[in-house]
């Protein structure tokens, strides 16, 4: 606790006043109180005179606390309190369970826990680093940016490097930031992405001073999709628009691309990736059922696109979405003309009847959120959006859908709200898919007009980003045919971690299998649970328990000859913080704990009164059928309070291993 608090004094000064208080209060009003040390586990009580130790490493509260009240339990002491004297630092690494547990046991109890926090009022000197994504999807050789941050907190201004390293600790790139006293600043780390996944590690030296070293390093999961996108592209209404678009996507190597345009009601054209020629077509060429729209990833839509719709491939469109996580890009706005019921179903909103011939796209908060937005993109304040050629042909929106992001919004001096707003880029999911919406046209002139060229390759990154960002919100990767969930990419050693597996494949179904491989190499297998989805889909269930910290590699097993590449995951148990890892305060912690044990969360500051004014001990009152113990005042809420302090359990938290 040399840690400083306030005045220049140490933490542990701070908590042994506040001790010496409590201490003192209990003599002179006669009530009974034990003090008891902890650090990595509950220590025995001390004599009222003795001052606690602080050389010791480690700060179990909620396991320290668990202790008292389950020897309480055991010998049938009634505990009228625990007070805490902490800075809320818990190292033990426990979860929200572990709290539930203590409250539950002191509230059977009727044992309220008070805390006070020591040293909220100075924080310790710290420099983290922050990676916003500890898992990036990109194809091989793609253009790939690992955006971060440098916070600063307790430290003057500095100038810090980071480095970015492969999996043998050889820098990949470095830079160096700028970062204030209290503040944060970011940046992005452009490079090639790699041939296969790997995981590579974020750094930045520590700091003279710096109290918390743990934080200056970070790992990010580079998740390589082999396997191509295949894309179905159909344009009602060609223009520079879907022609831009078309060769766009053909262009790129990680993707495989059919496109049908549509030049008259009997007249329709097709041309594919790797391939100069068109074929020429009376009929809308389209995939007619569920399995021939399942051969795609992406199927996108221009304008006027109705005649490629019946209604069987409408509805066939529509379970390819929510039963197969198949993806749509509506990229034009309102892709029909009329009402298509299925496809309809399938769009993030519900249109209005209001048009905005010329608006400027706008990155919102909500997509900056997602990643897409200063992650994959630049982020919504760049300067860059705003330099960028307008767009057209929006069209005002009724209502916003169920489960819809809004990514980015348009502003125009002509639209019919009152602000000039109005949703130009949405994603939703639908069932296992996402329907991807951008409410408007002419973005081609981001790559058209030289203006927009000398800002950056705007368009193609645009594009590519997007459908790349639209596959990792999907349920399913491009070209597998199972997704792997865990409910959180983070957790403790010894709690059971559930997996959930999905299937879009064909039938019979593969006996599949779950694959761990723990931090020290050791592989394992679980065989997960066969069941099915609301709607009669195929999916599996099962669980693994990580034993120890590090990384913990999961990926399936699948049997078949010849089978597509499967989805991979990590799930990373962090390391136990150490009593030196972190010395700032942490009071929002004492101050659960406080809540959910109906107790009181105190300062140093507000302890003293606190004290004074409860440690009491309760009046003795008589009556005709015997001696009762009564309150001292005749508050209900100040009763309970004095009546939980009568023999109260006192805690010292000492901490930081220092005098």
């Amino acid at each position: 606790m040399a840690q400083a608090a306030s005045d220049g004094k140490s933490r542990a000064q701070v908590a042994r006043n506040v001790l010496a208080q409590a201490v003192k209060q209990a003599n002179e009003a006669d009530v009974p109180i034990r003090i008891h040390p902890f650090a990595e586990a509950l220590e025995a009580p001390l004599e009222p005179d003795q001052l606690p130790s602080s050389d010791k490493d480690g700060s179990q509260i909620l396991m320290s606390l668990s202790q008292v009240l389950q020897n309480a339990a055991s010998t049938g002491e009634s505990l009228a309190g625990i007070m805490v004297l902490s800075d809320g630092r818990d190292t033990s690494g426990s979860g929200p369970d572990a709290l539930a547990d203590i409250a539950l046991r002191a509230n059977s109890q009727n044992t309220n826990i008070h805390t006070v926090a020591i040293g909220a009022d100075q924080p310790a000197a710290d420099l983290a680093l922050q990676l916003n994504r500890s898992a990036i999807t990109a194809f091989p050789g793609q253009h790939l940016r690992i955006p971060f941050a440098l916070k600063s907190t307790g430290l003057e201004p500095l100038k810090a490097q980071v480095s970015l390293l492969d999996e043998n600790g050889s820098p990949l790139q470095q830079l160096s930031l700028e970062v204030e006293s209290g503040g944060t600043s970011v940046g992005t780390f452009d490079l090639t992405a790699p041939s296969v996944s790997c995981r590579w590690t974020l750094e930045t030296p520590v700091v003279a001073g710096e109290s918390r070293k743990s934080n200056n390093r970070a790992g990010a999961n580079i998740r390589i999709v082999e396997s191509k996108t295949r894309v179905f592209l159909a344009e009602g209404a060609p223009y520079w628009d879907s022609k831009f678009l078309a060769q766009l996507l053909r262009q790129q190597p990680q993707m495989e691309v059919h496109s049908v345009h549509r030049l008259s009601d009997e007249r329709y054209f097709r041309i594919d990736t790797g391939s100069d020629e068109t074929t020429e077509s009376e009929h809308p060429v389209f995939p007619a059922t569920l399995d021939e729209l399942g051969r795609y990833d992406l199927i996108v839509f221009g304008k006027n696109v109705d005649p490629f719709l019946t209604p069987e491939r409408a509805e066939a469109l529509r379970q390819y979405v929510r039963d197969r996580g198949g993806a749509v890009l509506l990229s034009r706005g309102k892709p029909t003309t009329g009402d298509v019921p299925a496809l309809d179903d399938l769009e993030p909103v519900i249109w209005g009847s209001a048009r905005i011939s010329e608006f400027q796209f706008e990155p919102s908060a909500e997509g900056e959120n997602t990643g897409l937005f200063g992650q994959a993109l630049p982020p919504p304040d760049a300067s860059l959006w705003k330099s960028l050629p307008t767009l057209k042909d929006g069209r005002q929106v009724s209502l916003i859908k169920p489960f819809t992001r809004v990514l980015a919004n348009g502003q125009s001096n002509t639209s019919a709200s009152a602000s000039g707003k109005f949703p130009a880029l949405m994603v939703r999911r639908h069932g296992q898919g996402v329907v991807g919406l951008l409410n408007g046209d002419g973005l081609w002139r981001w790559d058209f007009f030289p203006e927009a060229r000398e800002l950056g390759n705007c368009y193609d990154d645009f594009w590519i980003q997007l459908i790349q960002w639209m596959a990792t919100y999907s349920e399913f990767l491009p070209g597998q045919d199972f997704s792997l969930r865990l409910p959180a990419s983070h957790g403790t050693a010894g709690s059971a971690v559930a997996a959930t597996i999905s299937y879009r494949g064909t039938t019979p179904l593969p006996d599949i299998q779950l694959k761990v491989i723990a931090p020290n190499g050791e592989e394992s297998l679980v065989h997960p649970a066969l069941l099915t989805d609301a709607y009669g889909r195929p999916m599996w269930r099962g669980s693994f328990t990580p034993t120890s910290p590090g990384d913990w590699h999961l990926s399936i097993l699948d049997p078949r000859d010849h089978a597509p590449s499967v989805p991979e995951t990590v799930f990373t148990v962090p390391h136990p913080p150490s009593e030196q890892d972190d010395l700032s305060a942490d009071p929002d912690f004492l101050n659960h704990i406080a809540t959910a044990t109906g107790g009181t969360a105190l300062t140093a500051e507000t302890a003293e009164a606190f004290i004074r004014q409860n440690l009491l001990p309760k009046k003795l009152a008589t009556r005709e059928t015997g001696a009762v113990w009564k309150p001292s005042w005749n508050l209900a809420t100040v009763a309970i309070l004095i009546a939980a302090l009568l023999s109260a359990e006192w805690f010292f938290r000492r901490r930081l291993g220092l005098a």
